[in-house]
């Protein structure tokens, strides 16, 4: 798909103006829900400094009540009786003037005496650690300090208990007193306060108390499994969690979890509406979004009418590009404005006439050098090569000189870019390259696996040439072939200001030497390579010839003009 200068101009100013208001709202959005999490996170944390404050109160004055029970003659009497009715007697006497829901006595081995919640039966054996540290006379461990010791019973509740020893004037314990308050909806109230969070006491699979109206347990234990990981971590390191989000009743919440103390699984959950913490940052939303609608058609309209203006100088640069890619290299812009796209219109008719100038120098570069500047992708080319293994293929116009001694230049020319004229056709039908004409000679390169297969075919084909030629040439002119393949080094030869890409070696250096030997009409080649040939040749002759630098005779074989024909018929 084609998109124009007005659709782009629109899609990119529509673009610019989205991105700034979505840069714009996520900033927005982004430094709002921050202070909205850190506002949560404050209204979390006083909540939880308030209920530790409580707590220390509440521990603070059963403490107090259950140290002055203790010093109490008449029930310090009953307890060494260690007779239940005794004791039981004197705790329900006691418990008036005292206002707890958990009023406990053991004996100095654990067993009940009293109870006043009757959760326990007479002499029943409580192995409850606050009892036995009250017995040892144990230290509580620093890390608990901080919470509230609890005790779970299944039949009335989940309590904050003190426990301490009750001494006989000889300084032996003779029992212990637990006083617990029970936690219940007061407790949540309290710390639900005036504010928008609510809050949910929970014990083990037990709801305790909550402040969301209609909330049942089921609802609790389903929250409890997606915050499992976070209900764990509260429970096993007695630390608060962090503010984090969740599905609670059906509805989108900020929560935060808190233990309610030690000794028992329990905590409370804390929890606030994200839709009403976030009411602020939607409003905002919904203004940034107006505003933003009425900037896009603003943006629109500048698009229209900058489009309309840019559009006719710049269709004209178009048409023009289409006569180029069409081939027609007659093309020239006259510019009508003094802007920006006047100097594209004056730079596209600078590059039409490079590229008039380019299209004539390529007719004298060869085919292997133009590939080897479109694979250098513009890189500045430098001397030097690498070896490749080519056919070199060198023919040579016999008895040229004598026939321009009697000739027009004219004529001479002419016959001569006849002559070399199809024999590049030839060389490029063959997958060569003409690499450079010497006068009368003509040097061809070719390359991959086939390549002396395609220069012994050239050859043959050039030779065929030769003879129609002759049906019409007043004076016939014969050429030598000269072929050889093997490795080569490939590349740039010259001067930085002025280089050839060619190839040099000793591969290329015997087919110049070939040529030079090879009589009118005669192909030759060394006979090591005719076992290389991908289809058998007629071989004419095989001789052995002594070359200048090449310390040994070498072995030549002269192709027969019957492999022509040969040649022919298998392609």
């Amino acid at each position: 798909m084609q998109f124009s200068i007005r659709q782009k101009l629109f899609v990119l100013l529509a673009g610019f103006t989205a991105v700034v208001l979505t840069g714009v709202l996520s900033m927005v959005t982004t430094r709002l829900s921050d202070a909205i999490l850190a506002k949560v996170q404050t209204d979390f944390l006083q909540t939880q400094r308030i209920f530790q404050s409580e707590q220390a109160l509440r521990y603070e004055n059963l403490l107090d009540q259950a140290s002055l029970i203790g010093e109490n003659p008449a029930f310090k009497a009953n307890v060494q009786l260690a007779d239940p009715a005794s004791v039981s007697f004197i705790v329900n006497d006691l418990a008036r003037l005292a206002p707890v829901d958990l009023f406990l006595v053991t004996d100095a081995e654990g067993h009940v005496l009293a109870d006043l919640a009757q959760e326990h039966g007479a002499m029943e054996t409580i192995d409850r650690p606050s009892i036995e540290r009250a017995l040892s006379q144990g230290d509580l461990d620093v890390g608990l300090l901080d919470w509230p010791e609890l005790w779970y019973l299944p039949d009335s509740g989940l309590y904050q208990v003190a426990s301490v020893a009750i001494w006989t004037n000889d300084d032996t314990i003779i029992a212990t007193l637990t006083l617990g308050v029970r936690f219940d909806q007061r407790q949540a109230l309290a710390l639900k306060g005036g504010g928008d969070v609510d809050v949910t006491l929970k014990v083990r699979d037990q709801l305790i108390a909550t402040t969301i109206e209609g909330l049942r347990v089921t609802d609790v234990l389903k929250f409890q499994k997606s915050a499992m990981y976070e209900i764990r971590d509260v429970i096993t390191d007695l630390e608060t969690s962090d503010v984090f989000e969740g599905v609670f009743v059906g509805e989108e919440v900020f929560a935060f979890l808190s233990p309610l103390g030690f000794g028992e699984p329990a905590y409370y959950l804390a929890t606030t509406l994200k839709s009403r913490e976030l009411a602020i940052l939607n409003e905002l939303r919904g203004s940034i979004f107006a505003t933003a609608g009425l900037s896009l058609l603003v943006t629109l309209l500048l698009a229209q009418v900058l489009g309309r203006r840019l559009t006719q100088p710049l269709q004209r640069l178009v048409e023009g590009m289409d006569e180029v890619k069409a081939g027609n290299l007659d093309v020239s812009l006259t510019p009508t404005t003094r802007d920006e796209v006047a100097t594209l219109m004056e730079s596209f008719n600078d590059m039409i006439v490079n590229l008039r100038e380019r299209l004539q120098l390529m007719k004298y570069v060869g085919s292997h050098t133009r590939e080897m500047i479109q694979s250098s992708a513009g890189e500045e080319a430098n001397l030097g090569g690498s070896r490749h293994d080519l056919a070199v293929l060198f023919t040579d116009i016999r008895g040229f000189t004598a026939y321009s001694e009697k000739r027009d230049p004219e004529d001479v020319i002419g016959m001569l870019n006849r002559y070399l004229g199809f024999q590049a056709e030839i060389v490029t039908q063959q997958q060569g390259s003409v690499d450079k004409f010497v006068g009368d000679e003509m040097m061809a390169l070719f390359t991959g696996r086939e390549a002396l297969h395609h220069a012994v075919t050239c050859a043959l084909e050039i030779m065929r040439r030769i003879e129609r030629e002759h049906e019409h040439d007043p004076v016939p002119l014969y050429i030598g072939v000269g072929i050889n393949f093997g490795p080569a080094t490939l590349g740039n030869m010259g001067a930085q200001e002025r280089m050839d890409y060619t190839a040099i070696g000793a591969t290329v250096n015997l087919a110049a030497r070939l040529v030079q030997a090879a009589q009118p009409g005669q192909i030759l080649l060394p006979e090591a390579l005719l076992s290389q040939l991908r289809t058998p040749v007629t071989v004419k002759s095989v001789e052995s010839m002594e070359f200048k630098n090449i310390s040994e005779p070498l072995r030549v074989a002269e192709l027969g003009q019957d492999s022509i024909q040969d040649t022919e018929s298998r392609a």
